[in-house]
């Protein structure tokens, strides 16, 4: 897939995402507003339900309070209902059934459907026409925190707000006009403007004939966290899609740039193996054309030198189907260690005899260190051997154009370790972590003259893993590079 389209896909997958989130975002906020909306409905309700109450509460008391002071007898019908006898009137005012309060329970029932009320009864029982007349004093009702008693005043609001589903903890207060609170719970008081600017209110008494108006106000001081609380199951569901969509792309995305690179180290690949392939069947092809020339053949010195000419590409052809196939067995897990006493020393001197041809024609130097008092180690011969090559290899391809190679070995206190140093072009810091890597090849800016697979590493990596040691390297741009790798005497079986 082309870097456009890739780009054009992550472009319309991330509008995508950022578009659904923003829905989200829009119905939860949506959500909540409703849910405030109702709220405050509710607890309007609420309040009105109480300030109903309480006017009929008053009402009651009132009248019998009124009929006391004027010798007014309140006696019992057969129907159960208060009789107030005024003069040679006899007014029925409200079944008793419908009207019950006991303040030392905090409770109240309803109070039926009879919808009366303060004006009514004072109608009923003529007092509001000796208020008009003069002939009761006019101050019937006293200060609004004697005719509300906090205690049931508490208890109602909390009844209704119970009966509308509203938990909430609240404040409350009774102001007057001018917001001065008249009935203020002290906890409340350092709040006293939040009742004003997030509470709500209903005014009290309101069929009051005279008297001056007082409003019942409550505050809630959690309202938000409340009402987040009862959206807690629809906003952890959305946060889980939410994020569980933002995974899954933020997955695909990386699985499209690995796929993308894997592609382009494929292609790398297949390049330089082409490359490789080419030289050494070039080169074939041209030895056994001379060979044909039967001038050629009767120079024995040319034909020798062709002959081997042939038969060092064929064994270089060799060396590269053979690095494919070893990453390939070693990749599907089906390398299978061939145990034995090796000795170490001797291997790497193998590697260097067949090796120190590439050094001379570079008029390279590889200087041995050999230290290690006992090199001999438990290990497959073949494998090893090729670890070896690989990292002479390498020093020889990425050094400078005088290669000077050296190679150490020591002991330790299980293994033996040997060091490959070379002043070659070095690896930058970021790509140390990679090289590795199956496939990886570090970058070399301009320079093209070094081909490879990027199978050598990861291969030596492997190896040396399979038998239970490590690989290490240290480097520096332009100031060389020196790979050790540690090998333990003893072979331990994998499990």
């Amino acid at each position: 897939m082309k870097e456009r389209y890739i780009r054009l896909l992550i472009t319309v997958s991330t509008v995508a995402v950022l578009g659904l989130i923003a829905i989200q975002v829009y119905w939860v906020n949506n959500t909540f507003t409703l849910r405030e909306q109702d709220f405050a409905s509710n607890v309007s309700k609420a309040l009105g339900q109480v300030s109903e109450t309480l006017e009929k509460i008053e009402a009651r008391e009132l009248a019998a309070q009124q009929a006391v002071r004027r010798s007014i007898s309140i006696s019992g019908s057969r129907d159960n209902s208060i009789v107030l006898s005024y003069g040679k009137r006899d007014i029925n005012i409200i079944s008793e059934e419908n009207l019950e309060v006991s303040r030392d329970s905090v409770f109240y029932s309803e109070l039926g459907n009879a919808g009366i009320d303060q004006r009514r009864i004072l109608q009923q029982s003529g007092i509001l026409d000796d208020i008009v007349g003069g002939l009761v004093d006019l101050d019937i009702y006293g200060f609004i925190s004697e005719r509300v008693d906090t205690t049931i005043l508490d208890s109602l609001i909390r009844h209704e707000l119970t009966e509308r589903g509203i938990r909430a903890n609240y404040y409350f207060g009774v102001f007057n006009k001018l917001h001065q609170p008249e009935i203020l719970q002290e906890i409340a008081k350092p709040y006293k403007e939040s009742f004003f600017t997030d509470g709500y209110k209903v005014q009290l008494f309101p069929n009051d004939p005279i008297s001056d108006p007082n409003y019942l106000s409550i505050w809630f001081p959690d309202q938000k966290r409340y009402l987040i609380s009862s959206m807690w199951l629809m906003l952890l569901t959305s946060t889980i899609l939410l994020l569980f969509i933002m995974f899954l792309f933020s997955y695909s995305i990386g699985i499209i740039y690995r796929q993308k690179k894997l592609s382009d180290v494929k292609n790398d690949f297949i390049n330089n193996m082409t490359h490789e392939l080419k030289t050494p069947i070039a080169t074939i092809s041209l030895a056994c054309e001379a060979l044909n020339d039967k001038d050629m053949q009767k120079k024995e010195n040319v034909f020798a030198r062709y002959i081997g000419m042939i038969s060092d590409e064929n064994k270089r052809l060799g060396v590269l189907v053979e690095n494919v196939l070893r990453t390939a067995i070693f990749e599907q897990g089906e390398m299978q260690l061939r145990l034995q006493k090796i000795n170490l020393h001797s291997v790497i001197e193998q590697v260097i005899r067949n090796i120190e041809i590439q050094i001379a024609n570079k008029k390279g130097t590889l200087v041995k260190h050999l230290d290690a008092s006992d090199p001999v180690v438990e290990g497959d011969q073949l494998h090893l051997t090729n670890v070896v090559y690989n990292l002479i290899d390498n020093a020889v391809k990425y050094s400078s154009e005088v290669p000077a190679i050296e190679i150490f070995t020591r002991d330790e206190i299980d293994g033996v370790a040997i060091a490959f140093r070379d002043n070659g072009i070095g690896i930058a810091r970021e790509n140390q972590r990679k090289i590795f890597d199956k496939l990886y090849r570090v970058p070399t800016g301009n320079v093209h003259n070094v081909k490879g697979f990027g199978l050598g590493l990861s291969y030596v990596k492997g190896v040396i893993e399979k038998h239970g040691g490590t690989v290490e390297v240290e480097s520096e741009l332009k100031k060389g590079s020196t790979f050790t790798i540690h090998i333990p005497r003893k072979h331990e079986k994998e499990h």
